[in-house]
């Protein structure tokens, strides 16, 4: 017992997790992780500095050997629901997976989001089986299937379209809101509407036909290391028309905006919204799984990260 105490001290010891210092030289080093993994970042250093030295976004990195070999970056989202902890981007170096770092890294963000939101959540691709694994032995549980669909402004602009009689309207208004609640019920879980007004980055799209409303979209812009976008949060309707309506009210939101993307996580039992999507010219990305907590999370005993660090799968 007392040789593999100390392997694992010592393995522990390869690597320590503290927090982005706003350092040209650590947005350097956090971009080397990414281009060694996602490669998808089209920021430069001095961009990355900047974005994680303002607003609401956090970064903490791995450090070994004088270098950086891990980060993670989360950021907080406002809607209906409430406040959400969002675990953004997740990356280790090929060089270094299998150690535990991932799950050490999801832990600390998760922590430091305790003081921010009630619950964090991440979207892990299916194909990303290690990614998964880290989350849960972090403590996550996987909460559901969801397809990425996505619209980005660089393709074109949205398809013609026609209101067929319906306008859309954007708002942040708590009438509005508590309409939207009374006239689709359960599909929006309400939080306090008094923080939604407040919020920046956070507009509901209305649809009405005639005098009724006819479906609501809520949309939550990010800024994010990969792309700057609007996601649609959730959208309800009461028909085909009225969700293509809403999906193209939130495409020319986002060209408007001069921002990359607009994106949907879309549950994978919703088949028409999928459909309306599409027909509005978003197109998938693939499949992936989304995994929740509530917060503070409780405390992980010390042999879960024994099994990733002794060889374990593991990102």
């Amino acid at each position: 017992m007392r040789l593999f105490a100390a392997i694992v001290i010592a393995m522990e010891g390869e690597a320590t997790i503290r927090a982005f210092d706003g350092s040209l030289s650590d947005a350097k080093g956090l971009l080397a992780v990414e281009g060694a993994t996602f490669n998808e970042s089209p920021y430069t250093a001095e961009q990355v500095r900047a974005m994680l030295s303002v607003g609401d976004q956090r970064a903490w990195l791995a450090i070994g050997e004088g270098q950086v070999v891990g980060f993670v970056v989360a950021f907080p989202t406002h809607g209906l629901r409430g406040v959400c902890w969002e675990i953004d981007l997740l990356a280790v170096h090929p060089d270094w997976t299998r150690r535990g770092l991932a799950t050490r890294l999801i832990r600390t963000a998760a922590g430091y989001g305790a003081s921010i939101a009630g619950q964090a959540r991440a979207v892990v691709s299916t194909e990303n089986a290690g990614s998964g694994r880290a989350f849960q032995r972090a403590g996550f549980r996987r909460a559901g299937r969801c397809e990425l669909l996505i619209f980005r402004t660089e393709d074109g602009l949205p398809r013609p379209w026609h209101a067929l009689g319906m306008t859309i309207h954007q708002t942040h208004g708590v009438d509005d809101v508590a309409g939207c609640v009374q006239r689709l019920g359960p599909s929006f879980e309400l939080a306090d509407l008094s923080e939604l007004q407040e919020q920046q980055n956070w507009t509901l799209l209305v649809a009405e036909a005639g005098d009724e409303i006819a479906g609501c979209a809520e949309l939550s812009e990010v800024q994010t290391l990969l792309y700057h976008g609007v996601w649609i949060e959730s959208l309800a309707a009461t028909r085909s028309a009225v969700r293509v309506a809403l999906a193209h009210g939130a495409l020319e939101y986002g060209v408007d905006a001069g921002l990359d993307e607009i994106g949907m996580m879309v549950p994978a039992a919703e088949h028409s919204l999928r459909v309306a999507l599409q027909e509005t010219g978003f197109r998938s990305l693939g499949t992936f799984d989304w995994f929740e907590t509530e917060l503070p999370m409780a405390a992980q005993p010390l042999r879960d990260d024994r099994r990733e660090r002794m060889g374990g799968d593991g990102v």
